[in-house]
């Protein structure tokens, strides 16, 4: 856990704001996911580490085989120096990992093994793999400079309502076995709930917006903040409607395209908004968007198949 936290601080610092972490709800054999915004791209990620080296002065990282499930995956393994990660880091693809790794066999079953030194060069099947530990968000092609100012101001706060709409979609989310669940770390980026398939490999970020009402014939205002919102064809926007009357939610939802939003919603300064009656049985412009609350699960699994 301190290798993994260690990874995640310097891909944050050395990317300025190009990779967003994701830690997962429920360990399905990934330790993270990094949302890279220059194109929008998810990269799963194991991390594996030491805290010393071998006598020959080499890092050993042994892996049961079986824990590794995605060939495209990278695997980050490095050496914990005391307060900060080893001068060099091994990074490959689970399908490099195990091509290049020694296989052995112990009570029935197999591990895989990588063993490289700390310094670069030699003869090494492992050489061109390693990274140094200051190159590394480059490395996952996200060196440079990063966001531009005015676009890193801090999240919105949430009231309660939003707090208890994301929890609900994670509910409903987990009631699809073959989603992985990822939260951001920290969390400030368009995408609050990512959905992974376990089959598939792919990856559907939601925001979610949660829109409480305690007039039946009131219309809301649902807020996107422009500044960081990225549209994408794998985000959506969830919208729930909330009665704080009866303290429950709507029984239909609205999942949204994020690359629809801006044709959907009203411009106001800083804001993308949508003007919704969240307990009306129809949304007029906005039923086409319209998904039973209790198969949102389903239908991002069917999304990702």
């Amino acid at each position: 856990m301190v290798a993994e936290f260690k990874v995640w601080s310097e891909l944050v610092r050395q990317s300025a704001g190009m990779l967003h972490v994701f830690l997962p709800l429920r360990d399905r054999g990934i330790d993270g996911v990094l949302h890279r915004l220059t194109d929008g791209e998810y990269i799963a990620v194991q991390v594996k580490s030491r805290t010393s080296l071998t006598p020959a002065g080499q890092v050993h990282v042994t892996v049961p085989a079986s824990s590794l499930v995605d060939d495209d995956a990278l695997m980050v393994c490095a050496l914990v120096d005391g307060p900060q990660l080893g001068e060099l880091v091994l990074v490959a693809t689970e399908d490099e990992f195990r091509r290049l790794a020694s296989h052995d066999l112990v009570d029935g079953r197999e591990y895989l093994t990588a063993a490289f030194q700390m310094h670069a060069g030699g003869d090494s099947r492992w050489a061109p793999l390693l990274v140094q530990r200051d190159h590394l968000a480059e490395r996952l092609g996200a060196g440079g400079a990063g966001l531009a100012v005015e676009e890193r101001a801090p999240p919105v706060d949430r009231a309660a309502e939003g707090l208890v709409g994301e929890l609900e979609v994670v509910r409903r989310l987990a009631d699809a076995e073959s989603l992985a669940l990822f939260r951001p770390f920290p969390d400030l980026e368009t995408v609050e709930v990512l959905a992974r398939h376990m089959v598939s490999r792919r990856f559907l970020g939601i925001q979610v917006k949660t829109s409480g009402w305690s007039s039946p014939d009131a219309e809301q205002r649902v807020y996107v903040r422009r500044a960081s919102f990225r549209p994408h064809a794998s985000t959506f926007v969830c919208v729930l409607g909330w009665n704080r009357i009866k303290q429950e939610f709507a029984t239909d939802c609205l999942l949204i395209p994020s690359i629809d939003i801006e044709g959907l919603a009203r411009p106001e300064g800083d804001w993308l908004v949508l003007q919704i009656n969240p307990a009306a049985e129809s949304h007029r412009r906005l039923d086409a968007y319209r998904t039973e609350l209790r198969t949102l699960g389903a239908r991002v699994q069917t999304l990702l198949e």
